[in-house]
């Protein structure tokens, strides 16, 4: 190649070699400027180029590295939470396993309290057997205690779950039985309560010093064969008379063999009678508690001194007063 120069312009002359044509380029002399500046700026353009994808490159990778960053903190933060999250499941799954042994003491105590609920109640004195407290269980709220520390394991918190659970789904079971036992229990308490009230059981005076008891003798007035309906009970003018059982007065009056007399019905076919009283306390048709005090005792009527006459009817019928002579007044009340 070889520059011919001239006066505006150069001719570029190209020989290839031997027995070819040279080739000739004519071009103007300004392009020996615009050329090199052409290429220097497509280099420069290239160089810019490169610089701003270099760039554009580092930014990316460092925007790409912060937020990689920051996902992995955050990841780990995460982490963090769900691991301190799962530490306190397991440690209120521990305290609830512990509020189920807790709970089972309780539940061996109510179920005690059945069972003297159950006797209170049963007439004949046998009730169904309670369990035992559990065996190894507690009997201090806070016991000292210590051991290594070692970490718990998936299997571990497994099983505790699945005890736990077992043991929450056996409680329930038993809670119920227990509550229908002792509403059953406490039904049947306050039937013994409402009979042990309404029952005659307790001596009508102080004394208890019987002068005639129930049954034949001789009447003290004919000396003839007689039915003594009651017993009498021996005493001083103006001794208290207590009702011997809760219930209403059906009768309060004087006639010539019973003198100053009071009935009062106690329901389930008991009345009791309360003859030859010097003085009545209540009238017809007042309630009566058990014990209470409804007369003076005294002579009046078919009497050869002073007495309490004392019967107990059973279905309008008179009977020995005696087996229910348990109680003195003080002891029931």
């Amino acid at each position: 190649m070889k520059f011919i120069w001239g006066k505006k312009e150069f001719t570029l002359m190209i020989i290839p070699g031997a027995n070819r044509q040279t080739v000739r380029i004519k071009l103007p002399h300004s392009s020996l400027y615009v050329v090199p500046s052409v290429i220097i700026l497509v280099l420069t353009g290239f160089c810019v180029t490169i610089y701003l994808m270099n760039t554009t490159f580092h930014q990316t990778t460092s925007t790409m590295q912060q937020s990689f960053d920051g996902q992995e903190r955050q990841l780990v933060d995460q982490i963090t939470l769900k691991n301190n999250e799962l530490e306190q499941l397991q440690n209120n799954l521990i305290d609830l396993s512990q509020q189920a042994d807790e709970f089972k003491v309780k539940l061996e105590e109510i179920k005690k309290l059945e069972h003297v609920i159950q006797l209170m109640s049963e007439t004949d004195g046998t009730s169904k057997k309670s369990g035992a407290l559990p065996s190894g269980m507690a009997s201090r709220p806070n016991p000292d205690v210590g051991g290594a520390e070692v970490p718990v394991t998936s299997q571990e918190v497994t099983t505790l779950v699945s005890s736990t659970k077992q043991d929450l789904t056996s409680l329930v079971g038993e809670i119920n039985t227990v509550l229908v036992n002792l509403n059953a229990s406490e039904v049947k308490l306050k039937e013994a309560e409402q009979l042990r009230t309404i029952t005659p059981t307790l001596w009508p005076t102080v004394t208890h010093s019987i002068t005639s008891g129930f049954g034949l003798r001789k009447d003290p007035f004919t000396l003839k064969p007689s039915m003594h309906a009651g017993i009498d009970l021996d005493g001083e003018l103006n001794d208290a008379v207590y009702v011997t059982a809760a219930g209403k007065v059906i009768e309060a009056g004087y006639d010539d063999e019973h003198g100053n007399h009071i009935i009062v019905d106690h329901t389930r076919g008991l009345q009791t009678e309360y003859m030859h009283l010097n003085k009545m306390l209540v009238k017809r048709g007042e309630s009566v508690t058990k014990g209470q005090q409804i007369g003076l005792m005294g002579t009046t009527g078919r009497s050869t001194g002073t007495h309490l006459h004392y019967e107990v009817h059973k279905n309008g019928v008179q009977i020995d007063p005696s087996p229910y002579l348990i109680n003195d007044r003080k002891d029931d009340h």
